[in-house]
């Protein structure tokens, strides 16, 4: 699915990787002082602040798109953008809510871990089943809930995929580029290489989820056709 997906939502996927590398450069080094680092980010809020909601939009364009040919109505790319500009509101505040639950959630540690899982399923049930933002979060949470032991084995497969080809090709280069450049411009290297992989590889953890999500709504269906026949 992934392979197929990619080429088709490329274009997307490499303005993503443009705008996020312009914003890494925009910003002070990660070795800078941390005040200095500080400073910047206050003063570069409106750039940063900017930056988020165009790439939120472009990840639900995306979104859309993989999962639009999933369910066999694909579409361009620029319709994909016009679904996600019609969706975004609902998808931004379904966002803010999520980050909040889960940022509170790990001042608990296991909450945090129960919600990045349960919770992350809201953007289909937007995009695809028309839900308000937070039935979203409310029904995600109820379709993983029965297999969240599952769910999260399978969502961490492409995290760790995607963590292991940054650390291996952010390695390569550092080999690379070791005896010709000096080491700022290396570690720059690498955190472009690290930028770039794990953009180009948000297809494939968002198909996951999109076919994870279809295959729990089959499971909840089953388990609630089981439960009807035991009663009757």
């Amino acid at each position: 699915m992934f392979f197929f997906c990619f080429p088709k939502v490329l274009p997307l996927i490499l303005v993503d990787v443009v705008l996020s590398i312009l914003l890494h450069l925009h910003l002070p080094p990660l070795t800078s002082d941390v005040t200095v680092i500080i400073a910047s980010m206050m003063d570069s809020f409106y750039v940063v602040c900017l930056y988020m909601l165009v790439a939120l939009l472009l990840h639900t364009a995306i979104f859309y798109r993989i999962g639009a040919i999933i369910n066999q109505f694909d579409m361009g790319n620029f319709d994909a953008l016009l679904q996600a500009i019609k969706k975004f509101s609902p998808i931004l505040l379904a966002t803010v809510f999520y980050t909040f639950l889960v940022t509170i959630g790990f001042m608990v540690v296991v909450p945090g871990i129960i919600f990045i899982v349960s919770l992350q399923f809201f953007t289909p049930l937007i995009l695809f089943e028309d839900a308000p933002v937070i039935e979203s979060l409310q029904r995600s949470h109820k379709l993983v809930w029965e297999n969240w032991f599952r769910t999260a084995i399978v969502l961490a497969i492409p995290f760790f995929f995607s963590m292991s080809m940054v650390g291996m090709l952010s390695g390569v280069v550092e080999e690379l580029f070791r005896t010709t450049l000096v080491k700022e411009e290396i570690l720059l290297l690498m955190q472009i290489t690290s930028l770039s992989v794990d953009r180009l590889l948000l297809p494939f953890f968002y198909a996951v989820i999109l076919l994870l999500y279809y295959d729990l709504k089959r499971r909840t269906k089953q388990y609630s056709q089981d439960e009807k026949h035991f009663i009757a």
